[in-house]
């Protein structure tokens, strides 16, 4: 049965992914994909990173001696992975076979001993090259970064009024400098210029968590972890929504991460409940 409305319908591919006897994902921090089409799942299971090709067939695993708690992916036009690793308060920049190029933050120190993050939650590339992270579960705020890695400012402090936050946990930068804030457990989108001055919000989600965007189309792929995915324009009006994959099985229980690839596809990923990775191909 479809999914979505309109101009965005979608069904779900089944049998992906193809999970081999020895490998779980258990909960899904995230999903990204690449140029290739390959699927990077950054998940809590037998391996971090579980890597499919468009198929759902697994072609790769790393990350076991490195990554420490899978919580966001980026993947940037270079093809470089940026890891949001909540419990080492670190965010790594590897490419797409793992090795790592450079990180931001102190692997395991807290901004209370001196480190940048609190358990950070995710992490978006502006077009200048400005690095935001959100920085959910410790500290309530958030933080642009240079390209260089130097800390230029941040923002937040925790409560419900404008500018204040209850788990920011996703972050993307729009071209027009608006960044988007996906302030969880206030069920709201807030927006902000890059020195963190607030713009606008838009409300009545169920818990957002997660970003994907594609500008040239107009429109916002959401996850949100109170069972649902939605799809919003530009101005933060939802286009569509679903709160099941279409096939007569179980509500969703936490959607978490989302990414679409170059196809329409879109591929999201959940936790409170195990192995629940969906790819969903648009329909017509």
């Amino acid at each position: 049965m479809p999914v979505g409305s309109g101009s965005h319908r979608y069904e779900r591919v089944q049998g992906w992914p193809q999970l081999p006897a020895d490998i779980y994902l258990g909960w899904i921090g995230s999903v990204g994909v690449d140029s290739r089409g390959r699927v990077y799942c950054f998940c809590r299971g037998t391996h971090p990173m579980v890597v499919f090709d468009a198929d759902g067939r697994v072609v790769d695993t790393w990350g076991d001696d490195l990554l420490n708690h899978a919580h966001g992916v980026y993947v940037d036009a270079d093809e470089h992975l940026w890891l949001t690793d909540r419990y080492a308060h670190v965010v790594w920049v590897t490419t797409t076979e793992g090795r790592v190029v450079r990180r931001i933050g102190y692997p395991n120190f807290t901004s209370a001993d001196g480190g940048h993050f609190n358990h950070p939650t995710n992490t978006h590339l502006g077009a200048d090259g400005s690095i935001y992270v959100s920085d959910g579960y410790g500290d309530t705020r958030c933080h642009r970064f240079a390209p260089s890695g130097q800390l230029l400012n941040s923002w937040g402090e925790p409560g419900t009024g404008p500018g204040q936050f209850d788990l920011p946990h996703g972050i993307w930068a729009l071209s027009d400098d608006r960044i988007l804030v996906a302030d969880r457990e206030n069920h709201r989108i807030q927006i902000f210029d890059p020195e963190g001055v607030y713009m606008d919000e838009w409300t009545g989600f169920r818990q957002p968590s997660d970003f994907y965007v594609d500008e040239d189309a107009g429109v916002i792929y959401l996850a949100e972890v109170g069972g649902r995915v939605s799809i919003l324009d530009l101005a933060g009006q939802t286009i569509t929504s679903w709160e099941d994959p279409g096939d007569g099985g179980a509500t969703f229980s936490a959607p978490h991460g989302i990414w679409v690839d170059a196809e329409g596809a879109i591929y999201m990923g959940e936790v409170q409940r195990d192995d629940a990775l969906y790819k969903f191909q648009p329909i017509g």
